[in-house]
């Protein structure tokens, strides 16, 4: 099965998020879209899970092996640029795609200098920071729909805060970019990936923010609130930085996880809403 891709058979998943957690799994490394087509035709005639990886950081993986099939998209990692836009494929990560920004002095997308995400990934879930979201500078995405590839320009995607209504696989995406001189672009990103250091445990894994942010509820602040950072299960623990991250410090186990947001759950007495995404 899958003789014509790349893959790693028995791949330890802790390789494959930023977590550092899971079992063991099978991950597929399709070159292309006809690849990628194959895959899939693959795992629906052999009535087989599959789930597209960009980057895995916002994903927490079962500690027992996973019978999903796991399809990585980090070969489509191609940049183009044209006229005041510039074409990301869904496998590029943000470091990447920074760096391309910088080395063309271009400008809009500072505020993502750090984020440990695949452009894909970011596009899925309209994620963003600092007052800013990817959709805020999207012109159209480039998606894989039964089979069919097809583009969605900005006005037909539903997007909200941490989510589109975006069906199919996201192949990339183009950005509207403002020319700007290199200093600048270098000045911004040093200064946003400053106040990830500055307020954030970086020197940990974890999948970023556990909870969404819903209505007037700042996850991060209630969680402070009630005095929870540096609560711990097993090798897991509420950052003592930052309450709004749950961080591995000691080989954490996804048990050991789970535990920890079903403890802030009960213990804030609201059901949060998780950011990441938990697969079983």
């Amino acid at each position: 099965m899958f003789e014509n891709v790349e893959k790693i058979e028995k791949a330890n998943l802790k390789n494959f998020n930023t977590f550092k957690i899971g079992g063991k799994g099978t991950v597929l490394f399709p070159k292309n879209v006809f690849e990628l087509k194959r895959t899939i035709k693959e795992c629906k005639n052999n009535k087989l899970k599959y789930f597209v990886l960009g980057n895995g950081s916002n994903l927490l993986f079962p500690d027992y092996d996973l019978d999903t099939i796991l399809i990585s998209l980090k070969n489509f990692n191609k940049i183009s640029k044209k006229e005041n836009f510039v074409y990301f494929e869904a496998g590029v990560n943000m470091f990447s795609l920074n760096k391309f920004c910088l080395e063309n002095s271009l400008t809009n997308l500072e505020w993502s200098f750090g984020l440990p995400a695949s452009f894909g990934g970011l596009v899925y879930m309209n994620g963003g920071a600092y007052e800013h979201t990817i959709f805020d500078y999207i012109r159209r995405v480039k998606v894989l729909n039964d089979n069919k590839v097809v583009w969605l320009k900005k006005n037909d995607i539903q997007f909200t805060y941490r989510k589109s209504n975006i069906s199919g696989i996201i192949l990339g995406g183009e950005i509207i970019l403002n020319k700007s001189d290199k200093k600048t672009v270098e000045n911004k990103q040093k200064y946003y990936f400053e106040c990830r250091k500055s307020t954030q445990p970086l020197n940990y894994p974890s999948a970023g923010s556990i909870f969404k942010r819903k209505n007037d509820i700042i996850p991060a602040k209630l969680i402070d609130s009630f005095n929870l950072k540096g609560v711990r299960i097993g090798g897991a623990e509420i950052s003592k930085k930052h309450a709004g991250f749950i961080v591995n410090v000691d080989n954490a186990k996804s048990i050991d996880v789970r535990a920890l947001i079903d403890y802030i759950k009960n213990k804030v007495g609201i059901d949060l809403e998780e950011e990441i995404i938990i697969l079983n």
